[in-house]
């Protein structure tokens, strides 16, 4: 069995360069998607769905379909709670298993063309494989999301989703005076340099929609995060700092320890009780709804 599923796998490896999924015939079992790679036919209800990407993940369960196999950034997101028990996990967002994907026997490929293009051809021999053009890190997530929805046949239930997103930007808006006159910085600290995440990041793109300025140096239309030198202080102050740290469980320790740091205590937000603790995973690498989501209700807990 081991050398069939070998003899497989390497005639799928062979010449991976992207190419068109041919087209669907006239069955009312699948429909035809537009995708990164070409035009691919998927089924009308798909049951078996294998993601490769965490805004793939993250828009499978808004969705309330489990997928039964999964790639992401350091594993299954926490952030989405006990609904990926189960989850048979296939590698990390930038390099999936091919056999493992190959031995859950999938009727639906779901990823991005960063992430899976350079292996489209071997997963569509595998099954039927739609790639969004991005992952939803320049900010474009739902564009994204609505196209993960259409291959889900859930199209109906992402544009209630999406409402709901309008909704709770409009309820917040309502909570905040003037917006507008806030600044708010996005950052994760090292040792020796900051990144700082822009108006063209995923979260940017959900604070952009509630309406806040940003620092000057953290507006970008062409990267959605920049590296800044630990003393390039004016390009990280803000009147609300976000503090993006690798989990929960780690947030207080790293808000102290950023808190007392002899060049990070001298920015504003630091003094006044103005910076927050955020998780990475929602942060930067949900970039979809349920992540924005989650941004809302962490922009909400942070308003003084």
């Amino acid at each position: 069995m081991k050398l069939v599923t070998f003899t497989l796998l390497s005639g799928l490896i062979v010449g991976c360069r992207p190419t068109l999924a041919p087209s669907a015939p006239s069955d009312p079992t699948s429909r035809l998607i537009d995708h990164a790679m070409g035009q691919t036919a998927v089924p009308t209800t798909p049951e078996r769905v294998v993601v490769l990407d965490n805004a793939a993940l993250d828009a499978a369960i808004a969705l309330q379909i489990k997928p039964i196999g999964a790639s992401a950034y350091g594993g299954l997101p926490q952030y989405l709670g006990e609904v990926t028990a189960g989850i048979t996990l296939v590698g990390d967002a930038n390099q999936s298993n091919l056999e493992a994907i190959l031995q859950l026997k999938p009727d639906l490929i779901l990823g991005t063309k960063i992430s899976a293009g350079k292996t489209y051809r071997a997963l569509s021999q595998i099954a039927p494989t739609v790639l969004s053009e991005e992952n939803g890190r320049f900010g474009d997530w739902q564009d994204h999301f609505q196209l993960y929805a259409k291959v889900l046949g859930k199209a109906d239930q992402a544009e209630i989703l999406l409402e709901t997103y309008q909704q709770r930007i409009q309820a917040l808006q309502g909570q905040i005076d003037n917006p507008q006159d806030i600044q708010v910085s996005v950052i994760i600290p090292y040792d020796d340099r900051i990144i700082t995440y822009t108006t063209s990041s995923f979260s940017g793109s959900v604070l952009n929609d509630v309406g806040f300025a940003r620092n000057p140096a953290q507006v970008s239309q062409r990267r959605f995060a920049l590296s800044l030198s630990r003393e390039d202080l004016a390009s990280l102050d803000g009147d609300l700092v976000f503090l993006i740290t690798d989990s929960p469980a780690v947030s207080q320790a790293t808000k102290i320890a950023f808190s007392q740091d002899p060049v990070w205590s001298q920015l504003q937000a630091v003094q006044q009780d103005r910076l927050c603790n955020v998780d990475v995973e929602v942060w930067t690498a949900g970039r979809s709804i349920l992540a924005a989501l989650q941004i809302l209700d962490d922009i909400e807990a942070c308003l003084p």
